[in-house]
């Protein structure tokens, strides 16, 4: 019976102890209401002691907390100074490596590098110009926008480009000049024209087969037919002569002596079909009464789907 008692009085008290633990936060972080002189001089002798006692806990939880966070503050200040240390190499190692880079490139100079940068804040200021002009500003500014696009080109093969540092700046204008080309090829209209400068040893039908020209010898008569302001003769041209290359398909023809539009329609760069001449005559009846009866200089509306 007395080994029952003390087993019983045993687990009661550790039954307290961990009533204890379970409500000691419930006391430590409770809020107290602080009570005005007044209000403190009305309360009975239980409830100041009740109150001081709360006052009590509250500034042993304010101990505890204060407690933590000094042990907080020095933990991070020893963790700040091994970080800073980290850091300190890392940048070290960084200007070592930075440097010997430098020094495999051919030791570039600090104000090679800023020039450098200079330089590439001016293409992307032109690329803000350029990406500002409507369509046919950018059609009309097309060898001009390929100059500039070149000329980026060759940049990024100085040994400045090949720098770290520059790799984002790279990225992002390598996206923008992307977009630039497609925007230019967006821009030309159905029908516009490309210029070709004659050298000695060229013909016609020599031209033509150029694969940026037509690719294609057969197409010399398109050039021809441009440029018949200039040439009297398709067997002869010469040195220095600037043609005309007509791109697309043409909306308007200029009648020319001799044609008619049985032959105008027959042209590949019309309908290349010469039974296709009815769709010429019916679009311009205003100006043709019979359509045996064209003229030089007459100007045509060429129909397209």
């Amino acid at each position: 019976m007395l080994i029952l008692s003390k087993t019983f009085i045993f687990k009661k008290n550790n039954l307290l102890i961990i009533m204890l633990i379970v409500m000691l936060p419930v006391f430590l972080f409770s809020e107290v209401r602080y009570l005005s002189e007044e209000e403190y001089k009305d309360l009975s002798k239980n409830e100041a002691l009740k109150y001081w006692e709360e006052l009590e806990n509250e500034m042993m939880m304010l101990q505890i907390r204060e407690a933590d966070a000094r042990n907080c503050v020095t933990k991070d200040e020893v963790r700040i100074v091994e970080l800073n240390q980290k850091i300190q190499e890392v940048e070290e190692e960084y200007d070592n490596l930075y440097n010997a880079l430098l020094t495999a490139l051919g030791g570039l100079s600090h104000s090679q590098i800023v020039e450098f940068q200079n330089q590439l804040d001016e293409i992307k200021a032109k690329l803000d110009y350029y990406g500002r002009m409507p369509d046919s500003e950018l059609y009309k500014n097309n060898k001009e926008i390929l100059a500039f696009i070149d000329k980026y080109n060759e940049m990024k093969d100085q040994k400045a480009a090949k720098i770290p540092e520059f790799a984002l700046e790279f990225k992002e204008i390598d996206r923008r000049v992307s977009k630039l080309r497609d925007d230019l090829k967006g821009a030309k209209p159905p029908y516009y024209e490309d210029t070709h400068v004659v050298v000695k040893g060229e013909y016609l039908w020599k031209i033509s087969g150029y694969k940026h020209i037509y690719n294609d010898p057969v197409k010399w008569g398109i050039i021809y037919r441009a440029n018949r302001d200039q040439i009297k003769d398709p067997d002869l041209i010469y040195p220095d002569q600037v043609f005309k290359i007509p791109r697309g398909l043409p909306t308007t023809w200029r009648v020319y002596r001799g044609e008619c539009l049985w032959t105008i329609s027959s042209y590949p760069e019309i309908y290349n079909d010469p039974f296709k001449w009815p769709q010429i005559y019916r679009a311009n009846t205003d100006q043709i009464k019979d359509p045996d009866l064209i003229y030089p200089n007459q100007i045509l509306q060429i129909p397209r789907d």
